[in-house]
């Protein structure tokens, strides 16, 4: 089964992405608050698909992008 890391600051909407990534047939593997907790997140599962708000506190959705790709 694929994996699907959610990254969104708004717990609705976190919610909302895993209930269609379900759906979809596809395993929430984590979800994150912000862009740096995504990044550990994305290090420590390696999920096959990220989902990425890009306007997040701490970190935002472009920056963690970068550093996901950096790893």
């Amino acid at each position: 089964m694929k994996r699907v890391l959610i990254v969104d600051d708004a717990l609705f909407m976190r919610r909302m992405i895993g209930g269609v990534a379900g759906e979809a047939g596809w395993q929430v593997a984590g979800e994150a608050g912000n862009g740096q907790v995504a990044v550990e997140l994305y290090d420590e599962l390696r999920p096959d698909l990220v989902t990425m708000d890009l306007v997040m506190p701490v970190m935002g959705g472009l920056d963690a992008l970068r550093a996901i790709r950096s790893l």
